[in-house]
C-alpha cells in the first residue's frame, strides 16, 4: 500500500510480494475488502498501542497535546501510517465492511479523547462551553485535515504549523 496505492493492495499482489500462493492467502483473505479491511485494523491497532503509551499523569491537557503528536504526520512511520489510515476513507464510504471497521475505530478515538476533555472539565481546566464529545470530533477532523494537507504539501504546511495549530487548538479548550 505504501509503495502502489490502495488500489493495487490486491490479494493477489500480495501474495506475490510476500511469497505465499494467491491460493493460500485467500484463506485468510477471500476478497480484496477483507484483505484491506485487516489492514486497515492493523494500521489502527498500531497507532492506538503508541497512544496508550502516553503518560497519563502529565496533566490533561499534555495528554492531548501527545495523543496530536501521536497522530500527527511528524516523521517517516508516521506519515506512511496517516498516509494508509486515511487512503482507505474513501474505499469505506462505498464498502459496508469497511466502513463499519472505520466508524468503529473513530468512535474509539473519540470516545478516548472526551475522556480526557471531561477530566479536564471536572478539574476545571476547560473554557465554559466546551462540550467534551463536541470537541473530541473536532480535534480529530483538525488532525485528519493536518495529516492530509501536510502529505500533499509538506513544504506549505510544516510540521511546526501542525504543532501550531493543535497548540492553538487546545488554548481554544483550555483555560
Amino acid at each position: 500500500m505504501r509503495r502502489d496505492g490502495i488500489d493495487h493492495a490486491s490479494v493477489r499482489a500480495v501474495a506475490a510480494e510476500s511469497g505465499w500462493s494467491s491460493g493460500s492467502l485467500r484463506h485468510y483473505f477471500p476478497t480484496q475488502d477483507a484483505l484491506l479491511g485487516f489492514a486497515m485494523e492493523l494500521a489502527y491497532r498500531r497507532f492506538i498501542a503508541r497512544l496508550e503509551k502516553i503518560d497519563t499523569t502529565a496533566g490533561n491537557r499534555e495528554v492531548l497535546r501527545s495523543f496530536a503528536h501521536e497522530m500527527l504526520a511528524m516523521d517517516d512511520d508516521r506519515r506512511v501510517e496517516a498516509a494508509v489510515l486515511l487512503s482507505f476513507l474513501p474505499r469505506a464510504m462505498v464498502e459496508p465492511s469497511l466502513h463499519e471497521l472505520e466508524r468503529i475505530g473513530t468512535r474509539e478515538l473519540y470516545g478516548e479523547i472526551a475522556r480526557v476533555l471531561v477530566a479536564a472539565q471536572e478539574a476545571g481546566e476547560l473554557r465554559d462551553g466546551v462540550v467534551p464529545m463536541k470537541a473530541a470530533r473536532r480535534f480529530i477532523v483538525l488532525i485528519d485535515g493536518l495529516n492530509i494537507h501536510h502529505g500533499l504539501g509538506p513544504d506549505e504546511l510544516t510540521v511546526a504549523d501542525m504543532v501550531e495549530a493543535v497548540d492553538e487548538q487546545l488554548d481554544r479548550l483550555f483555560v
